[in-house]
């Protein structure tokens, strides 16, 4: 029996679709780094510590604000689309970062290794996949600042 391949036409109301999924990914990719960006100017001794024990990196507390506002202004270009390939980029690269540095949690969530129970760092790897997604379809996250930009563009020329 042949197998039927069901192929896909772009249209344009199937690329406003794409534009909203992406939107929406992007504004939750974003707020979610907003967060982790706030909690670092927030509570600045909890991001010592997460750099000690996962990233074996001794930071001093005065630099967790630092760091907090570095990942704010991250989140923000994130957030409106700003620079797409870089922000999208580094947003990606530094999610990765964190992700990979959690591997015993990752290997051994019910702690039946390591003896401490960690499933949430689970919920670290579909966001990379987020991440992931948005940088790779960049170009079509078109509601943005960059889009707009380059609407305009065209529209001059």
């Amino acid at each position: 029996m042949a197998e039927t391949e069901t192929r896909f036409e772009f249209t344009n109301n199937s690329h406003q679709k794409i534009a909203l999924a992406l939107l929406i990914l992007r504004v939750s990719l974003g707020v979610f780094l907003l967060l982790w960006g706030l909690e670092k100017i927030i509570i600045p001794d909890r991001t010592v510590g997460i750099y000690d024990k996962f990233y074996g990196i001794p930071i001093d507390v005065a630099i967790a604000p630092m760091l907090g506002a570095l990942q704010i202004a991250l989140s923000i270009a994130l957030l409106i689309g700003f620079q797409r390939r870089w922000s999208y980029g580094i947003a990606t690269l530094l999610h990765a970062y964190s992700v990979i540095s959690s591997w015993q949690a990752l290997i051994d969530p019910w702690g039946l290794i390591y003896g401490e129970v960690k499933h949430l760092f689970l919920a670290g790897v579909p966001v990379l996949a987020g991440f992931v997604v948005l940088y790779m379809l960049r170009e079509m996250d078109i509601w943005t600042v960059d889009g707009r930009r380059n609407r305009k563009a065209e529209a001059e020329s």
